[in-house]
């Protein structure tokens, strides 16, 4: 159970991680530029991680449009190949 919570905290750590260095640093204090220019950072962060997960969808996506190829190329080259027939006796 400890290993799957440490796996899934590490995917999110790399998932989120771009998103942290495109977007600028946290403000302190909680004057209203403050809390605004967290929020302009917050609404960086979720599109940084919509972008991104786009991007890991349409890879997904390639990936099984070009392991679909490689079945019906492999599909074809066996095709190809003569039928064995049983000899008659």
């Amino acid at each position: 159970m400890k290993n799957k919570l440490a796996a899934l905290v590490c995917v999110f750590l790399l998932a989120v991680q771009p998103a942290f260095a495109a977007c600028p640093a946290p403000a302190p204090g909680t004057s209203a530029e403050e809390i605004k220019a967290n929020e302009q950072r917050l609404l960086c962060m979720q599109r940084e991680l919509a972008q991104d997960t786009e991007r890991r969808k349409m890879q997904m996506d390639i990936d099984a449009l070009n392991r679909q190829f490689d079945d019906l190329r492999l599909q074809r080259q066996l095709d190809t190949i003569p039928k064995f027939e049983m000899p008659k006796i």
